[in-house]
C-alpha cells in the first residue's frame, strides 16, 4: 500500500447486508402451523365417525309383472314400450268371444235349475196330495174290513169278502207308506223347506256361482294397470299370440324409487333410521340429492341369500359383513331416476366425540333401526 492511499471504512460507500425480516416470523410461522394440525387434528378427532359413506349403492324401483288372469288370444295392444300409465288403464285385450260363451252356458244353466226348483215344488205338492188320497183310501179300507168282519160273525158275508177286503187294506197301507217315503223325498230335494224360496235352493245358488265364475273370467280378457307406472319390453306381445294365464309378458315399474346401500357392519353404530344423507348420482355428476335413512334391515345381505354362509367349520375365515340400509329422496330429484344407477351415499349420523372420550349422537336413543 502507498503512503497516499487511505484505508477503505465500511461507511466508505459500502452498505452492510440487512437484518433477514423473516427470521423474525420464523417462530410465529412455526408455532401457528403447529396450532394449526393440533386444531385440524382435534376436529377430526370431535368429527370422526359422522359421516358414513358407501358407493355400494343403487337406485330402486317397485316393479309388477304384467300377467293375465286367463289364457286367451291376443286381439290388440293398447300401450307402447315406455309409455306412463294411470291405474286401472287397459293395456292389452284377449279375444272375449269364448268367455261370452260360457256365460251364456251359466246363465241357461241357472234358468235350468230354476225350473228344476219349481218342477221339484210342483213334485212336492203332488206326492203330497197323493199322500192324502192314499191315506183315505186306506182309512176306507179299514173300516170295510171292519165292516165285513162283523157280516161274516153275523154270517151275512163271506169269509172270502171279509179275506179280499182285508188285503186290499194291506195293500193301502203299502202305498200310503210309498206316498210317505216319496212325500219325504221331496221335501229332501227342497232342503228340508217346502216354502224355500226358488233363488236359496242349493241348485239354483251353484248356477248362480258359475254365473258369477264365468262373468268374472269375461271380465280379465281386458287387462288393466294394477298401478301408476312405466310400462316395458312391451313390444314381446303382440296382437295375436296366445297367452297363458299368470305367465308374464311384460313388467310395469312404479314411479316410487329408493336408495339401497349395502354399508359395513362396522358403519353402523351411529345411524339411525331419519338420519339426513347426501347422495350423488353417477349419471348425475354435477348434481347432489338429498336424502333420509328410511329403515335400517334386520339382517345382513348374505343372511337373506339363497344359499347362506355356513361357519360351522374349521376352515371358516372372518369377512366383514354389510347391511341394506333403506333411504328416501327429500322431495322430487327432478330427473329421471331409472333402477340400477349407481349412486354414493353420505349418511350424517349426528355423532359427535367430546374431549372427556364420550360419545353423543342426536337421536341416538329415540330413533329406531
Amino acid at each position: 500500500m502507498s503512503q497516499n492511499e487511505t484505508p477503505s471504512t465500511p461507511s466508505d460507500g459500502v452498505v452492510a447486508p440487512a437484518p433477514n425480516r423473516f427470521r423474525r416470523l420464523r417462530w410465529p410461522i412455526m408455532i401457528g402451523a403447529v396450532l394449526l394440525v393440533v386444531l385440524g387434528g382435534l376436529y377430526v378427532y370431535l368429527t370422526g365417525g359422522r359421516y358414513e359413506s358407501t358407493d355400494d349403492a343403487s337406485i330402486n324401483s317397485g316393479r309388477v309383472s304384467v300377467s293375465s288372469s286367463i289364457s286367451g288370444r291376443v286381439i290388440a295392444v293398447r300401450v307402447h314400450d315406455g309409455q306412463l300409465v294411470k291405474q286401472g288403464q287397459i293395456l292389452f285385450q284377449i279375444d272375449p268371444r269364448p268367455f261370452q260363451a260360457s256365460v251364456d252356458e251359466a246363465q241357461a244353466s241357472l234358468e235350468a235349475a230354476r225350473l228344476q226348483v219349481n218342477g221339484l215344488k210342483a213334485s212336492y205338492l203332488q206326492h203330497e196330495a197323493e199322500l192324502k188320497a192314499a191315506q183315505d183310501n186306506l182309512a176306507y179300507l179299514e173300516g170295510e174290513a171292519k165292516r165285513q168282519k162283523a157280516l161274516v160273525a153275523a154270517g151275512t158275508a163271506t169269509q172270502i169278502q171279509a179275506a179280499q177286503v182285508a188285503n186290499q187294506a194291506e195293500q193301502a197301507a203299502r202305498q200310503v207308506e210309498s206316498q210317505r217315503q216319496a212325500v219325504a223325498n221331496a221335501l229332501a230335494a227342497l232342503d228340508g223347506d217346502p216354502n224355500l224360496p226358488v233363488e236359496r235352493h242349493p241348485m239354483v245358488l251353484q248356477a248362480r256361482a258359475r254365473l258369477s265364475a264365468a262373468g268374472l273370467n269375461r271380465s280379465y280378457v281386458d287387462v288393466v294397470a294394477l298401478q301408476d307406472g312405466i310400462v316395458t319390453k312391451v313390444d314381446q306381445l303382440q296382437a295375436g299370440d296366445y297367452v297363458n294365464a299368470s305367465t308374464p309378458v311384460f313388467s310395469l315399474v312404479s314411479p316410487n324409487i329408493w336408495i339401497e346401500a349395502n354399508f359395513k357392519e362396522n358403519q353402523l353404530e351411529y345411524m339411525r333410521a331419519g338420519q339426513s344423507a347426501q347422495v350423488k348420482v353417477d349419471a348425475y355428476p354435477n348434481h347432489k340429492f338429498k336424502a333420509r335413512v328410511e329403515n335400517i334391515s334386520p339382517g345382513t345381505g348374505s343372511s337373506f341369500s339363497l344359499l347362506p354362509a355356513e361357519n360351522a367349520t374349521g376352515n371358516w375365515v372372518k369377512v366383514t359383513q354389510r347391511v341394506p340400509v333403506r333411504l328416501v329422496f327429500e322431495g322430487d330429484p327432478g330427473v329421471p331416476m331409472p333402477a340400477g344407477l349407481s349412486v354414493t351415499v353420505t349418511v350424517d349420523t349426528t355423532h359427535k366425540r367430546s374431549l372427556g372420550g364420550s360419545a353423543q349422537a342426536k337421536g341416538a336413543g329415540g330413533a329406531g333401526r
